[in-house]
């Protein structure tokens, strides 16, 4: 699917693009077929109840829009990524597809999607269409970062997956995978603490700072305008590419109507404006397009999975940084991006039926260990 995505922003081909969606309708279509006959090890999934409420609450909100099918369609979407992840709970309680099993097709995405990145670079398509995969590429990253063991692994895959965000300059994947890093390496380092470590992930670090700076000395032109102070000003409608002006308009449009509890419809941010754009974010999307009822999903989210973090952290405290990691993630992209409209969010959350797989089987453990 990544191949056709990429080849048909590349060529300009409706045919390789129908192609990808046609993929997606079929893996859709085995996803639900997996999740119905599957209903009862999905039940023990802890977030399984959450995006299940998820799913209908939207599902209940393509209704309200102005073009049922065009709404139904970006639907699929965010319905993909959440019976996926029922999916890989399902392989992964079967035994058929471990978290090694998944961190091998993850390294080959990443390798497809900086093997893209460099042929839009040396095109200069990239200029045309700088997101390319960086985004995909984020939402991989906290299966990446867990699979490193705290950086002792792995670390040709996350210096590929950082040359893959940091050659599309986009700002916002940028500081995500930033500061996902940081959580991630300050965490492992408060909880297990050694020199070793701590010269493993500077070291890793000095590379990774090295190469960003090697790519944006390429790129001189670009960094003038996509990192210029204007920008970064939020007193500036311009600031961040337009996102200012946009979030201020939506936020006073949403307060000051009657449609504050349910918001305006399905997709009703971007008929605002002629060209179709939304708002590139989905706290001021939701709440914009269902109202107090959206920011209240997303919050539950939120709340969700830091009661895991909690939990989880009673039986493996070693692994809990990722979770971290992945919140912060999750936070800055909803706010300024977007995740739940993209199919490509089922890597991100990935990481959530595989942890929980590995906390169940340490509880089993220990009541094993206990019970003999």
């Amino acid at each position: 699917m990544l191949i056709t995505d990429l080849s048909s922003e590349l060529l300009n081909s409706e045919f390789l693009l129908n192609i990808s969606r046609s993929l997606r309708f079929i893996i859709l279509l085995l996803f639900i077929r997996v999740n119905i006959f599957n209903f009862h090890i999905i039940r023990k999934f802890q977030f399984s109840r959450f995006f299940f409420a998820f799913a209908v609450i939207l599902f209940l909100y393509v209704f309200t829009d102005k073009d049922f099918l065009e709404g139904l369609w970006l639907y699929s979407k965010t319905l993909f990524w959440i019976l996926g992840i029922n999916v890989l709970f399902v392989l992964g309680y079967k035994n058929k597809l471990s978290f090694n099993d998944f961190i091998i097709v993850v390294k080959k995405v990443v390798f497809i999607a900086f093997t893209f990145t460099l042929i839009f670079f040396a095109t200069g398509y990239i200029k045309e269409d700088y997101n390319v995969a960086s985004y995909l590429v984020l939402f991989m990253f906290p299966i990446v970062l867990q699979s490193t063991l705290g950086y002792r692994k792995n670390k040709l895959l996350i210096t590929i997956a950082a040359l893959a965000i940091l050659i599309t300059l986009k700002r916002g994947a940028i500081l995500a995978f930033v500061l996902g890093n940081l959580v991630y390496f300050f965490g492992i380092l408060r909880i297990d603490f050694s020199v070793k470590k701590l010269a493993a992930g500077i070291l890793l670090f000095l590379v990774l700072i090295t190469s960003g700076l090697f790519v944006f000395n390429q790129q001189k032109n670009d960094i003038e305008g996509r990192f210029s102070e204007e920008q970064f000003d939020v007193s500036n409608e311009q600031a961040g590419s337009g996102r200012i002006g946009l979030y201020t308009n939506l936020t006073e449009a949403w307060f000051y109507s009657d449609n504050r509890l349910f918001g305006f419809g399905n997709q009703e941010d971007s008929r605002r404006n002629r060209n179709r754009i939304h708002a590139h974010s989905d706290i001021f999307g939701f709440l914009y397009n269902h109202g107090i009822v959206g920011i209240i999903l997303i919050l539950f989210l939120y709340v969700k999975i830091l009661k895991f973090y909690v939990y989880y952290r009673k039986y493996d405290k070693k692994n809990t940084p990722i979770i971290l990691a992945l919140l912060i993630i999750l936070l800055l992209v909803n706010f300024y991006s977007g995740m739940f409209r993209t199919t490509d969010a089922i890597y991100f959350f990935a990481l959530l039926p595989y942890l929980q797989l590995k906390r169940d089987a340490i509880k089993q453990s220990i009541y094993f260990n206990k019970s003999t």
